[in-house]
Order: structure tokens, then C-alpha cells, then sequence
């Protein structure tokens, strides 16, 4: 996964700055489930001063990416009660947006999306965080065309803690995962809300399944 670049940003900025940054590095796995959150090590890996790491850090703990113990912060991780919780919300949520957004995409955007996943045929040639770019794109422009801003914000936040749950993508389902992703395209471009929505819910579903299964044969 590329390293999160920070902006050249007036002062009113370098706490979105921070935020920014120290999310990144919470989904991108640089800073673990469980672990010690300094406000010392962040300040000398993002070059800006206490305060606005300070109020990153209160901000991020606010929306629960952080907990307190003590006077210690800690990365927050998602649990699996958690994530299956999220999943059954993302699944009425981007079922919704996938509705609302067929027949509307736009033709250049399209093209983008299948692009993107026609370039991801092989497993063993694709990232980890690659593959996560491309999912964010597809996902992002659906609900992005749905014209729905609250919908949008809910879904990124959601995706966020998706992506905090820190399970690799289950290699059985890469492909057919992919080839959700293109159903759920080829409904929105025939402009068939009904048929949009349901392979969007089934593609969350199959995802939470396998994630389930993941755990189950592991025990």
C-alpha cells in the first residue's frame, strides 16, 4: 500500500492533516489492533507539532478508531461480533446504492471500473493493497453516483472499520468476488435498479460468509 502523502496545508489543515495520516496508518496495518498509539513517535514521523496530533488523536478516538486505557490510547480493532454486525449494514446500505445509482453511472466511469477489474485476473499478481484500491473504487463510485451524501458518508465509514477488522482477503473468494463486482456493474449499466441492488447484496453476503467460514475452519 502506497504511503499516505501529507499536503503542503495552512494551520486551520494540519489537524485533517494528521487525522488523515494516522487513519491510514491504522488501516494500512502500521498501527495494529492493541497497539500503544504515541503522540511522541507521531510527531517526529509526520514532522508537525502536538497540537494537531493531539486533537487527531482526540478526534479519532471520538469516532472510536482509538480507545483509552488509563491515560494510554489504544488502536481500537474490529472483532468479528463487529464486523459481521457491519456487514449485514453495508449490505442494506450498498444494496441501496447500487439501486439508486443504475442507469446513472457515467459511461467513462464504467470503463474505469471494468478496467480496474480486468487487470485483477491473476491473484498471485495482485496486492493486498491493490486490490483493496480497486474494491474502494468501485464501491465509492457506486455510492457516489447514488447522489445520496448521508448514504456515501455511512458507507465510507463503514468501509473504514471493514478494512480495521485486518483479516486478508480470503483467497477462495478472489474470483468469485471479482466476478460479483462485474454483475453488480453490468445491472448498473442496463439501468436495472432491482437486479443492482441484489447482486450488491450478495456480494456483501458472500463476503461475510466467507469470513465466517475463515474463523469456523481455523478453530
Amino acid at each position: 500500500m502506497k504511503a499516505m502523502e501529507l499536503n503542503p496545508v495552512n494551520d486551520q489543515s494540519l489537524t485533517q492533516n494528521a487525522f488523515d495520516a494516522v487513519l491510514h496508518m491504522i488501516q494500512a496495518g502500521e498501527l495494529a489492533n492493541g497497539e500503544v498509539v504515541s503522540e511522541r513517535r507521531l510527531v517526529e514521523k509526520l514532522g508537525l507539532s502536538r497540537t494537531p496530533i493531539r486533537e487527531a488523536l482526540g478526534r479519532l478516538e471520538g469516532s472510536h478508531y482509538l480507545r483509552r486505557s488509563g491515560r494510554t490510547l489504544l488502536v481500537n480493532g474490529v472483532e468479528l461480533s463487529e464486523i459481521l454486525e457491519i456487514m449485514s449494514v453495508r449490505m442494506l446500505l450498498e444494496a441501496d446504492a447500487a439501486r439508486s445509482a443504475a442507469g446513472k453511472m457515467s459511461a467513462e466511469k464504467l470503463t474505469a471500473v471494468r478496467q480496474r477489474l480486468m487487470a485483477m485476473e491473476n491473484p498471485a499478481q495482485v496486492s493486498g493493497g491493490y486490490h483493496w484500491e480497486v474494491d474502494d473504487f468501485l464501491h465509492f463510485s457506486i455510492a457516489e453516483t447514488s447522489g445520496n451524501k448521508l448514504l456515501l458518508r455511512l458507507i465510507a465509514e463503514l468501509r473504514t472499520r471493514t478494512r480495521m477488522f485486518g483479516k486478508e482477503t480470503v483467497p477462495s473468494r478472489f474470483e468469485p468476488g471479482r466476478n460479483e463486482h462485474l454483475a453488480i456493474i453490468d445491472a448498473i449499466e442496463a439501468g436495472d435498479g432491482e437486479a443492482a441492488a441484489q447482486a450488491m447484496a450478495k456480494h456483501i453476503e458472500s463476503a461475510r460468509n466467507a469470513i465466517i467460514q475463515s474463523f469456523t475452519s481455523s478453530l
